[in-house]
């Protein structure tokens, strides 16, 4: 939302209808705009929302009720008008809707747990080795028997005192092609670093022992932990870094070290400011310019020695003794320590990372199967039986093609299906000319049969399997359900339908498994998009915070086309504004003058003593401010007692007499008084645009108490306590 519809959505939030303060005839109506009514419980949530300190007087509740009938009448304009019915309106309102309605679409009670989960851990660093064995998500029964045979053995092996690194490194180890280097050392992190199932393992496993065989998409793992410890923060510091790796020669090493040493000894003295070192030697080019500043990090950012070295540092400005990483010789200056943050101050990014981490799908889950049971959703196994047999394995084939022919230009036609019955497999023809001498041939779509008896050497022919259609003849009578809920029925020929358009080259599997997890997929998008249809009814804060975004738009759109807008592009009207309005956009009475602000009397003094020989401007402070750079600055220009205080009463030409003003004296060599005059439109555009705005509003809200008749009944709005 732009800055004026966050504050017309702003006030449109505070004129939600409190439905659970509504009960019938104990909910009287108050006011009617345009016919329709207005409870007291509404105006009385309103008000009392926007009034939380101040004690209820009719002189309030009068004053409040102004306000709250022309929001009103703005809206009802709007409706009136039909702005609510217009598709970009629609649109925009939709993709509002989306974005608001995500937190009831996940099981946030689990959410919250896991939000507080994460934040628990986050509050500590553990060091963990790993050993990973890969295996696909989607790998078969076997294969994944397979691989979990060998995680154990590796385990046992572990337990039994064979070093872990060992096993990492050796043959039929880790697969993580960093082991042969760190032999399975991760190094330390913390919560959300890794993916969840290892980072239950890794924060569920004590120190010194090793994990049971832990899934991931990656594969099985097995994880030992080494080390435990307070988290330590973030930290923002700045470096200075020589280059200098194990590859050198000795002697560009030692000169590396000598040099870096050298700067650490200039700085330390304050022979030189960290930033000027940073731009003068620095070789790491991203921060050099920066001063050396780096982006704010935490554990597992850096590598462990450059981390250790700033974790090491607690106060601003404090420097590192020089130290050595693979990348070369560093000098760390602390900029700011941040400690761990609250809960409070972690949980926005908690959700965040949450939302999109893998402990999304584990809420996800859940909160479907909440769904399924207040859905009362049902299976109907024989009737998916019956469903499924008309499925083969060509299922599994989509895009297959036949050559691997590489298509410059193509024409696609189709699909044809070839053979009869189970054999029928249907297919996707794609023609495409053919290059000689450096052109292309255009290639004609014809039928199979011409195209098959005709072909040359100018036509390349690539066929691309279909997939899997089944037997709209056998699947007639397919009318019985799958699954139901309480939003619909999906029939056998539903499910066909869905899993034939969506069908994707895959390992072939066995197709009662595959048909079955189509259909929970799609059992779990209708449900959770009647779910989505149904939140609304279900929670009535989610209707009014709809209801917020809904009346903030159209007051946006209509009071930028009636004020906002119109006060910008209606140059006509905004200079008879002006015109007519002159005295009310006034210059004060200015100053043109040179202004002399002066450390004390004394400078004062000898600034005037030179002032008389003829110095200006830099001369004049290049002499006053030879011992005292500070002693005395100068600003020129026009000027009103608004801005330069010191100025009023000002009366005659020249030099002013000294002027004591916050700590200085002030001496004002005036050139020119102005007298007050109003102001050009380009002079004061942005106040006069400002105060054409409220002209128009005003115009308006009188237009629209004229269109739209009100009602108030006094004595219910005085009831309100």
């Amino acid at each position: 939302m732009t800055p004026k519809k966050l504050l017309a959505a702003a006030f449109c939030g505070l004129c939600i209808t409190n439905a659970n303060a509504q009960n019938g005839s104990a909910d009287p109506v108050l006011m009617t705009v345009d016919r329709q009514p207005v409870t007291r419980a509404e105006f009385e949530a309103i008000y009392k929302k926007n009034n939380k300190e101040a004690s209820v007087t009719k002189e309030a509740l009068d004053e409040y009720l102004e306000l709250f009938i022309n929001y009103k009448l703005k809206v009802r304009e709007a409706e009136t008008l039909g702005m609510d019915t217009i598709s970009k309106f629609r649109n925009e309102l939709d993709g509002y809707r989306k974005q608001l309605a995500r937190p009831y679409l996940i099981d946030r009670e689990l959410n919250d747990a896991l939000m507080r989960e994460a934040y628990d851990r986050s509050t500590q660093e553990v060091r963990a080795s790993h050993i990973l064995l890969q295996v696909s998500p989607d790998a078969s029964p076997e294969d994944t028997m397979a691989v979990w045979k060998r995680i154990t053995a590796l385990r046992d092996r572990i337990v039994k005192g064979e070093d872990f690194a060992t096993v990492a490194k050796g043959v039929g180890g880790s697969e993580d092609p960093s082991a042969q280097k760190n032999g399975g050392d991760l190094g330390w992190f913390s919560a959300l670093q890794m993916v969840y199932p290892f980072e239950n393992a890794a924060f569920s496993t004590p120190e010194g022992t090793v994990s049971q065989p832990v899934r991931t998409r990656f594969g099985y793992h097995v994880v030992k932990v080494t080390g435990r410890r307070p988290a330590r923060g973030q930290m923002k510091v700045a470096h200075i870094m020589l280059r200098s790796t194990d590859q050198d020669s000795p002697e560009k090493q030692q000169n590396a070290e000598q040099r870096i040493r050298e700067i650490h000894r200039q700085l330390a003295s304050n022979a030189i400011t960290f930033s000027e070192a940073a731009l003068k030697y620095s070789e790491d080019e991203s921060s050099s310019t920066k001063g050396g500043e780096l982006a704010q990090f935490g554990t597992g950012k850096m590598i462990e020695e450059f981390e250790d070295a700033a974790f090491a540092l607690k106060q601003p400005g404090q420097m590192s003794e020089p130290i050595k990483s693979r990348f070369g010789w560093h000098i760390i200056r602390c900029i700011e320590a941040i400690p761990p943050p609250t809960y409070d101050q972690a949980k926005s990014e908690l959700k965040t990372k949450i939302a999109r981490d893998s402990p999304a799908e584990i809420t996800r889950k859940a909160f479907m199967e909440r769904l399924r049971k207040e859905y009362a959703f049902t299976t109907y196994p024989k009737n998916f039986d019956k469903a499924i047999a008309l499925i083969d394995t060509n299922v599994f084939k989509k895009g297959t093609a036949t050559t691997d022919t590489i298509i410059r230009r193509q024409y696609a036609e189709g699909p044809f299906t070839k053979g009869k019955g189970k054999k029928a497999v249907r297919y996707r023809r794609e023609l495409a000319g053919a290059i000689i001498g450096g052109r292309m041939l255009a290639a004609k779509s014809r039928p199979y049969e011409e195209m098959t008896q005709t072909l040359d050497d100018t036509v390349v022919v690539r066929e691309v399997m279909e997939g899997w259609a089944y037997d709209r003849k056998k699947a007639a009578k397919l009318t019985k359900p799958v699954f139901t809920f309480a939003g619909g029925t999906v029939s056998q020929r539903d499910l066909l339908d869905q899993i034939e358009s969506r069908q994707r080259r895959e390992r072939v599997q066995a197709i009662p498994g595959y048909a079955s997890a189509r259909m929970m997929e799609y059992a779990d998008e209708r449900i959770l998009a009647y779910e989505d249809s149904k939140l609304e009814e279900k929670y009535p804060e989610f209707r009014m915070l709809m209801k917020e975004y809904r009346d903030g738009i159209l007051l946006f759109e209509l009071t930028d086309q009636k004020v906002w807008g119109k006060a910008v592009k209606d140059s006509t009207g905004l200079g008879a504004f002006h015109k007519a309005n002159s005295d009310r956009f006034m210059w004060p009475t200015r100053y043109e003058c040179d202004l002399y602000a002066c450390a004390d009397a004394a400078v004062s003094k000898q600034m005037r003593a030179n002032l008389k020989r003829g110095k200006r401007g830099k001369d004049l402070m290049d002499i006053v401010n030879k011992s005292n750079p500070l002693a005395l600055s100068i600003d020129g220009g026009i000027f009103s007692a608004e801005e330069k205080p010191f100025l009023a009463g000002l009366s005659a030409i020249g030099l002013s007499k000294d002027i004591a003003f916050e700590g200085k004296v002030m001496v004002a060599d005036v050139k020119r008084i102005l007298q007050p005059a109003p102001k050009a439109i380009d002079e004061a555009r942005g106040v006069i645009t400002a105060a054409y705005q409220d002209h128009l509003e005003k115009e308006w809200i009188g237009e629209l108490r004229a269109k739209y008749p009100v009602t108030v009944d006094k004595a219910v709005l005085y009831s309100i306590k």
